[in-house]
């Protein structure tokens, strides 16, 4: 059997028994790892206004998902040297791939949003009709 082989095979095998204990674990644990981190106090000002500002660029059309030189500021871009320009492309491909990521985690969030206030709104005078 090749070195390759070998390692896949033995790769295989631990990926399997690590599954196997995974699935072993007590409900109350495996529950407890299905649960998102949740930071009780939010967002930080800065980040919470880097947030708002990010969102507002892109409801305006300033900033667009797939074009990275949208968030490029091109006065100062246009002075770099080569290599630091190279450096900033493959940054700016990266942080709008994080950005479409935020964006829909905000839409998320605007979603449950709603559906929560859809859902009061008519239990307000219907009563508890939704099991949700």
């Amino acid at each position: 059997m090749t070195d390759n082989k070998k390692m896949i095979q033995e790769s295989g095998e631990k990926l399997k028994n690590a599954l196997n204990e995974a699935s072993d674990l007590p409900e109350k644990e495996q529950k407890k790892l299905n649960e998102p981190l949740v930071d009780p106090e939010g967002l930080d000002e800065a980040n919470k206004q880097f947030l708002d500002d990010v969102m507002a660029k892109l409801e305006n059309g300033e900033i667009d998902l797939h074009t990275p030189d949208t968030i490029i500021n091109q006065d100062v871009y246009s002075k770099l040297g080569e290599k630091v320009q190279g450096e900033t492309d493959l940054y700016a491909v990266t942080m709008l791939a994080r950005l479409r990521e935020i964006k829909d985690l905000h839409q998320f969030k605007n979603l449950v949003e709603q559906v929560r206030l859809t859902k009061e709104r008519l239990e307000k005078d219907a009563g508890n009709i939704f099991k949700i």
